[in-house]
């Protein structure tokens, strides 16, 4: 079987014999108008068709018309009667009434629409301005408030005649005041240019308003950062001046732009820094910072003997040892029951004060002493401990005599403190009871931490205190020592004051 191929063109007809007719070839254009004339533009002409025959009858209308002006203008003869308006009827009359009043009523509404708005933005326009005016009044009472020349609005001034170096004068000194749509005050301070002091130890870790009264209140407080931190300049200025200065509390150990390191005391460093926007890690010490800045830059009596990084530093110091004191005495103070510690204040900040307090039971000696007080007393870095009825070094080589009204100073270091304060104490323990024991007539004697009973001739029994800070259980324990030719030892513990009475009268019994 063998195929042919079909031919490319289209079969036009085919006739019995089967002979095959082709259609013509045609051009380009031909095959163009022949698709578009297959293309029914029925629907698209309908809608013109009434168009069209509208337009051709006004066309005839038009043709009269222009034929009856020519005839006019070219024959003398025609005229054109006048025509007089009919008289119009009581509703025709009623209707151009009525069409003319709603036209201007329309009109008039507009008008009165026009002037409601104006008045509207009017009123807006003086609610804005009262509420500017009268929030920026409420901020002259407390701020230097100035208008600027040509009606360019209004600075708030923040500069200062007291300032620690006038050629210097802040980049905040002066505020800009601007108002917002809604007429508020609206003050531009640029958040990265303005500062506050930052405190720490080195090498350790750290709307819209409601109301005009909130907004305002929210002025006052930006505005007085704004203060505070041209005073931590103008207190980071004065201390970077110092800083060259020979000093007695500090040895500059670093400086930067806006930082400046120190080491003080025993070892330890701070840093005093303008943090941007920041706030403080140690406010009590910014505090302090800013309380001898005020003493030293705008107080009456200026001390020029000593400068004021120097002066501050001296202070920290003590600070940070007298913190160390505190904790020593507290710890002793908290083991034995029969003491109480008080802080006094000093009102110097390179000075600090306590007492150790001690109340024994109620006497037998009449007007007899009960109270019993240690007073510990920290300059700088010094320790002096004053003691009551304590003797000193002489008095016990001299005598064994106790004077219940008698005061001793001794200094000390930090280390021996706790051991210093519990011989003080159990020194005015033995003190009293000594008292005691002669007053119903013993024969008593006393070392510095014993009491000593004379039983018989050659016997005598004895109360010894032994102190050791280490102790949890009470920090002072007693002993009973025998002594007849050989010594032997008893342990009594720790003893409350009242039970320690209570031996020293069995010990009294016991010696008839």
């Amino acid at each position: 079987i063998s195929l042919d191929r079909l031919p490319i063109k289209r079969l036009e007809s085919i006739e019995e014999n089967g002979a095959e007719h082709f259609p013509s070839d045609v051009d380009y254009d031909d095959k163009r108008v022949s698709l578009i004339r297959r293309i029914d533009f029925a629907w698209a002409l309908w809608k013109w068709k009434g168009m069209v025959e509208n337009l051709q009858l006004a066309h005839q209308e038009l043709s009269v018309i222009i034929d009856l002006i020519d005839t006019v203008q070219a024959n003398d003869a025609v005229t054109v009667a006048g025509m007089t308006r009919p008289k119009p009827m009581p509703n025709e009359i009623l209707s151009d009434l009525a069409v003319s009043t709603a036209t201007k009523l329309q009109g008039y509404r507009n008008l009165g629409k026009y002037f409601k708005q104006s008045a509207k933005a009017l009123e807006q326009k003086i609610n804005r301005e009262a509420r500017f005016y009268g929030a920026l009044i409420r901020l002259q009472r407390n701020w230097k408030v100035k208008r600027q020349r040509s009606n360019e609005g209004f600075t708030i001034d923040l500069s200062d005649s007291s300032l620690y170096d006038p050629t210097r004068p802040s980049t905040l000194s002066t505020i800009r005041v601007d108002h917002d749509s809604a007429g508020m005050l609206a003050i531009n301070v640029p958040q990265d240019s303005w500062y506050s002091l930052r405190f720490g130890f080195v090498g350790t870790s750290e709307t819209q308003s409601a109301s005009d009264d909130k907004y305002v209140k929210e002025t006052h407080s930006l505005l007085r950062e704004v203060h505070k931190s041209i005073f931590a300049e103008q207190l980071f200025d004065m201390l970077n001046h110092e800083a060259f200065n020979e000093g007695v509390g500090f040895n500059i150990s670093g400086i930067r732009e806006n930082f400046m390191e120190m080491s003080i005391g025993q070892g330890a460093s701070l840093f005093v820094s303008l943090h941007p926007s920041g706030k403080p890690n140690r406010p009590s010490y910014e505090i302090y910072l800013q309380q001898i800045f005020h003493e030293h830059a705008f107080g009456k009596a200026k001390d020029r003997n000593s400068g004021l990084l120097d002066h501050f530093c001296l202070s920290l110091t003590h600070r940070i040892f007298s913190n160390r004191v505190l904790v020593h005495l507290e710890s002793v103070v908290c083991k034995v029951p029969y003491l109480h510690l008080i802080s006094h204040p000093t009102w110097n900040s390179r000075t600090s004060s306590w007492t150790v307090f001690m109340t024994v039971p109620p006497s037998i000696i009449p007007q007899g002493k009960t109270q019993f007080r240690t007073k510990v007393v920290v300059k700088d870095d010094c320790i002096s401990v004053e003691a009551e009825c304590t003797p000193n070094v002489v008095g016990l080589l001299k005598s064994s005599s106790c004077n219940l009204f008698s005061m001793n100073k001794y200094e000390c270091d930090v280390a021996d403190l706790p051991v210093i304060i519990l011989q003080q104490v159990a020194s005015q323990i033995v003190c009293w009871l000594l008292e005691e024991a002669r007053t119903v007539g013993t024969k008593a004697s006393r070392d510095f931490l014993s009491l000593s009973l004379e039983i018989v001739e050659g016997e005598r029994v004895s109360l010894v205190a032994q102190v050791n800070p280490e102790d949890t259980k009470g920090c002072i324990s007693w002993w009973l020592v025998m002594e007849n030719g050989e010594e032997r030892r008893k342990s009594l513990g720790h003893l409350s004051l009242d039970v320690l009475y209570s031996v020293l009268m069995d010990l009294i019994n016991l010696c008839g």
